[in-house]
């Protein structure tokens, strides 16, 4: 069983640590791997690397070794790290918000459940079920089925978390397809960009796509 994978983009590399591989053992196979490309690439060009750690978040340790580790290597740089699930802190800080609502429980087909406020999906939304809310979702748990942010005209929400196996993206007046978008992953967040369409994006982006919003998330 591999403990870590590399594969090769257009702009560096992208480094996949799955969630349940033990850290330690894919941090010695990680620098095995990086030792090869040293080894094949010899220039004195900087080399960048993406992290994906599926559905774990690092610990702040865990993060440190990793980047400790890449430094090793001359020139090598990683740009990100990201994870298919929601931080700790950013699910905390929803949380201290008066209208926030927690949806722990099961949507099962052909229900539906409406909230006024913010959501916090932590259950799941099964085929042919309907989660609305009035302001924005954000997706812990699963969902399969349609998640209905900025119900009925709030053109300023989001949906964010994991998006990848919704089954419809609505925000107001707009609807997404997920089922036709190969580009949605687990990591995103839908909004309405500035010529009404449904766009999605990476997390890593909110701060600068929705600005507003993301400094409102810190202040709470």
């Amino acid at each position: 069983m591999e403990n870590v994978f590399l594969r090769g983009r257009n702009d560096g590399y992208e480094i996949e640590i799955p969630a349940d591989r033990n850290f330690t053992d894919s941090l010695t196979d990680l620098q095995a791997l990086l030792k090869k490309v040293r080894a094949e690439d010899t220039s004195t060009t900087e080399i960048s690397f993406k992290v994906r750690t599926g559905r774990r978040i690092l610990t702040a340790d865990q993060r440190q070794a990793l980047y400790d580790l890449v430094a090793q290597f001359t020139n090598f740089k990683i740009l990100e790290v990201t994870a298919d699930v929601m931080d700790q802190q950013t699910v905390a800080t929803l949380l201290r918000s008066k209208q926030v609502h927690l949806v722990p429980n099961t949507i099962r087909s052909g229900q539906e459940a409406s909230y006024d406020g913010d959501v916090v999906l932590l259950g799941s939304v099964h085929q042919g079920a309907t989660l609305k809310a009035s302001h924005n979702i954000y997706v812990v748990g699963t969902a399969q089925g349609i998640l209905h942010a900025g119900y009925p005209d709030n053109a300023e929400a989001i949906i964010a978390g994991n998006l990848q196996q919704a089954a419809q993206l609505r925000i107001a007046d707009l609807v997404e397809i997920v089922a036709d978008d190969q580009s949605i992953t687990r990591a995103q967040f839908a909004y309405i960009d500035d010529l009404h369409k449904l766009i999605t994006a990476k997390l890593t982006e909110l701060p600068k796509l929705k600005p507003k919003l993301y400094q409102q998330l810190e202040e709470q």
